[in-house]
């Protein structure tokens, strides 16, 4: 058999060999050829007297004309054997080509997800809510209030934290929640370290603009930028959105 590599590395085709394949019908039809020019040879003795045996060149014509069958027949067994043989390698050949094209498709996309799961690894770990928490007022007192907390979860500092709150528009009736954009933080927190919080108070005339204040009222977006200087968007949902996607608050 002769081995030759198709047009992608490691996929093997083997090419039959017809030397060897005519080897192999050969090895299985003496057999079948022997049983022939015996039985000839039988009919020949047990009927020599009974038949006209013609002269010479009758007799070459006859050898010449059932060696030619012979070979024809022979030709067209190796023929049909060489066709099968072309076949089953056709298919093993395509079937390899598939599943070839399979596996890099499949390497590629788990590169793919290993690169996107690389890039949102920090990202995903910065999360934001609507929190009840204490604050130290400008005369000293301790007091209570509600606003956004935002938790960096990750090894490194994220960048440039914007705030949104949202209000929760909830008819009770089993109906889907909306929200409607209530605020946008003008200012930024510069910087939020590896595993630290940072608290923001609900501006006094958000509040104002619903009679209860909780976090059945309001939820919190947050923008921010990673080490890697990707800006993301996390949303009042809590889904973090790919800058690439165009949706921006």
């Amino acid at each position: 058999m002769d081995v030759h590599a198709e047009a992608h590395p490691g996929e093997v085709v083997i090419t039959p060999d017809p030397l060897a394949l005519v080897k192999r019908i050969a090895q299985r039809s003496w057999r079948y050829a022997v049983a022939l020019v015996t039985a000839l040879v039988i009919l020949g003795i047990v009927f020599r007297h009974q038949l006209n045996w013609g002269d010479f060149p009758t007799w070459v014509m006859a050898i010449t004309t059932l060696l030619a069958f012979l070979a024809a027949a022979f030709a067209g067994l190796v023929a049909y054997e060489l066709l099968g043989v072309e076949a089953t390698r056709d298919l093993k050949a395509s079937e390899q080509r598939l599943f070839a094209a399979e596996e890099r498709k499949r390497l590629a996309d788990e590169r793919t997800a290993q690169r996107e799961a690389d890039r949102r690894a920090q990202a995903s770990k910065v999360t934001a809510w609507f929190n009840f928490f204490e604050v130290i007022r400008d005369n000293g007192t301790l007091d209570g209030t509600w606003g956004a907390t935002i938790r960096n979860a990750s090894e490194l500092p994220i960048l440039d934290v914007r705030i949104f709150y949202y209000w929760v528009n909830d008819r009770h009736d089993g109906s889907p929640w909306t929200t409607e954009q209530r605020y946008a933080s003008v200012d930024r927190i510069r910087v939020i370290p590896p595993g630290q919080s940072r608290n923001q108070e609900l501006p006094e005339r958000v509040r104002s603009m619903a009679q209860e204040c909780n976090d059945n009222v309001y939820l919190v977006g947050v923008e921010f930028t990673d080490a890697n200087g990707i800006k993301w968007f996390r949303d009042e949902r809590g889904a973090l959105h790919d800058p690439n996607t165009g949706v921006v608050p």
